[in-house]
């Protein structure tokens, strides 16, 4: 079956958009990570702190520690003093947020599109 003209744009336009998220969606991939992202979350508004996010995740602190800067380098996570105190928090860095609903957009838009094509299509069912 060949692939129609619309169907292969869109898959070079989600491979761009993938390109530019994807520190991103790997950072956000790890089931650890992904631990840390969800208590920020449902966490308090003031953020959490080290020894919280330990607690939540049932992680040790050099694990939680590493998965946070792979979080900040992605630019999803922040984190400010309030005296001694490091508190985390979901970063509302509101591009990369836009530039994640773009591309994961454009995915389902070409995965309809796909799907409205034929492609894939299912396996022909053998005859016995």
């Amino acid at each position: 079956m060949e692939e129609c003209e619309e169907c292969i744009n869109s898959k070079r336009a989600i491979a761009e958009g993938f390109s530019a998220c994807r520190e991103a969606i790997s950072a956000l991939g790890n089931e650890a990570r992904g631990r840390i992202v969800l208590a920020l979350l449902e966490g308090p508004e003031r953020g959490m702190r080290l020894c919280e996010l330990v607690d939540v995740t049932h992680m040790s602190r050099p694990s939680v520690l590493r998965h946070l800067s792979v979080l900040r380098r992605a630019a999803l996570v922040s984190s400010r003093k309030s005296g001694t105190a490091v508190f985390y928090y979901m970063d509302a860095n509101v591009p990369l947020w836009e530039e994640l609903a773009d591309f994961f957009s454009a995915v389902c838009d070409t995965v309809k599109l796909a799907a409205d094509q034929g492609y894939p299509a299912p396996p022909e069912e053998e005859e016995d």
